[in-house]
């Protein structure tokens, strides 16, 4: 995203479509002339006696023409958003009248906002770190109230909060380093050796604890991908709209109704999960369903839970999982289905399905589909602990920069107890500040600054 970022911006902030409201924004230092030119108060004799972060009602008006019934929101820099001068105008929902203002904005000559620019400008200008930024997008897209909340813990600012009380330290420790260097009679670093070793340590187990913490934030964010597998007919369909409570996926007791994955959203008392039906898995001629098990294989090998059903009436082991994937990775759930055609049946797994779980049910039965529920909610949550923490990595990018940090960190520790150079140690050291700085956005390169707000619509 290449932008001036000392022009005017105007975009919807609102969804596309009829609604009851839109919002138009408008950031820069000819937002308040701009608006003025086209808004006419009725409650106020000017528009300058409009008062600051006050909803204030007129008229959109240009060309002697009467575009629209508003209210008018100013918000004077630099206490706004964006840090800038910033005008929202809240005007009837419908998409024709929407652009139309927008329109006249543009034409007054304010441009169009790339998307995320808002929330580019309001990092750029120090209002939020890119921790914050990043939260701002995530809220809109958060899937379940645990999302939400790892969500409002960044966007406080908790995790920027915890990644500067790391660079303190390292900043402490770099300073004695510099200090060492320049003063070289004094011997700074070998009279604080412990002290700095300890701070060391510290500052290496936090960041092992947010790295660890950043395999949860991201499935609490992305969803817990859960795989219905097996042989057809077995009745994986059926256990996927109970699951969702409503009828997604055809039934038939025809094998190779479902060619194709179907993946859909819900949670799982609280945590977002995906829930992706996958083809029966067999030998066949059928080129289309040979497409179909394939897919169904590259959904397993991507899974964090493997539901893998089969029929009590009509049970097959046939299928061998650790010939296609590596099961010690994947969790695998046993789903006895069908259990109300044989209701005395007791199965005995074999030797290579011992180890896994299992859990009897009827795919009719709404009280089954509870039972399973709560069992796929032990298999996603059991090993967490606590889901949410007041600091969690919540995304790939944020994880990596924590990890060159921890590497770099580890290296300087093994420098300074090797007895190597200040100098390399202080390299070191410099290393993991920046990459500590990568994850708030102070040493962030610009392409992938632009490629973040990218990610973001066009009116935030």
């Amino acid at each position: 995203m290449t932008s001036d970022f000392n022009d005017t911006i105007t975009g919807i902030a609102t969804a596309p479509g009829e609604a009851g409201v839109s919002i138009i924004r408008i950031s820069g230092d000819l937002s308040l002339t701009l608006a003025a030119r086209i808004f006419k108060p009725k409650a106020v004799p000017s528009f300058e006696q409009i008062k600051d972060r006050t909803m204030t009602y007129g008229w959109i008006e240009a060309e002697g023409k009467t575009f629209d019934e508003v209210l008018l929101c100013i918000m004077k820099k630099p206490h706004s958003f964006t840090v800038e001068d910033v005008v929202e105008i809240h005007c009837h929902g419908g998409s024709f009248i929407t652009n139309a203002i927008l329109k006249l904005i543009l034409d007054l000559g304010a441009r169009l906002a790339a998307p995320g620019e808002f929330t580019q400008r309001a990092f750029l200008n120090g209002r939020i770190d890119l921790t914050q930024a990043e939260a701002t997008n995530d809220m809109i897209k958060a899937q379940s109230q645990l999302g939400l909340n790892m969500v409002v813990n960044q966007l406080k600012g908790k995790l920027y909060e915890k990644i500067e009380k790391i660079k303190e330290q390292v900043t402490w420790m770099l300073s004695l380093v510099n200090a060492g260097i320049d003063f070289p009679e004094e011997d700074t670093v070998f009279t604080h050796t412990d002290d700095i070793l300890q701070k060391m340590r510290d500052a290496e187990h936090e960041l092992q604890r947010l790295i660890l913490s950043a395999e949860t934030g991201i499935k609490i964010r992305e969803g817990y991908k859960i795989v219905l597998a097996g042989k057809p007919n077995v009745g994986k369909s059926r256990i996927l709209n109970g699951l969702l409570e409503e009828s997604r996926s055809i039934v038939n007791q025809a094998p190779g109704t479902t060619r194709d994955t179907i993946e859909e959203s819900c949670t799982i008392h609280g945590i977002p999960a995906s829930l992706i039906d996958t083809a029966g898995i067999h030998e066949t001629a059928d080129e289309i369903e040979k497409e179909g098990i394939q897919r169904a294989f590259s959904a397993i090998q991507k899974a964090d839970l493997i539901l893998w059903v089969i029929d009590i009436s009509n049970p097959s082991f046939s299928i061998k999982l650790a010939e296609y994937i590596d099961i010690s990775t994947i969790p695998i759930l046993i789903v006895l289905n069908k259990k109300d055609l044989m209701p005395d049946q007791s199965i005995t797994l074999p030797d290579e399905w011992q180890s896994n779980d299992s859990i009897e049910i009827s795919a009719l039965q709404e009280n089954d589909i509870e039972k399973l529920r709560k069992k796929i909610y032990d298999f996603i949550s059991g090993s967490k602990g606590k889901w949410i923490e007041d600091t969690m990595l919540t995304n790939l990018r944020q994880k990596l920069a924590a990890e060159n940090a921890l590497a770099a960190l580890q290296q300087a520790r093994a420098s300074l107890e090797s007895g190597v150079g200040e100098e390399l140690f202080a390299v070191d050291l410099t290393q993991t500040l920046t990459a500590l700085g990568e994850i708030v956005g102070e040493t962030t390169p610009d392409d992938m600054l632009n490629q973040i707000f990218s990610k973001f619509c066009i009116g935030k």
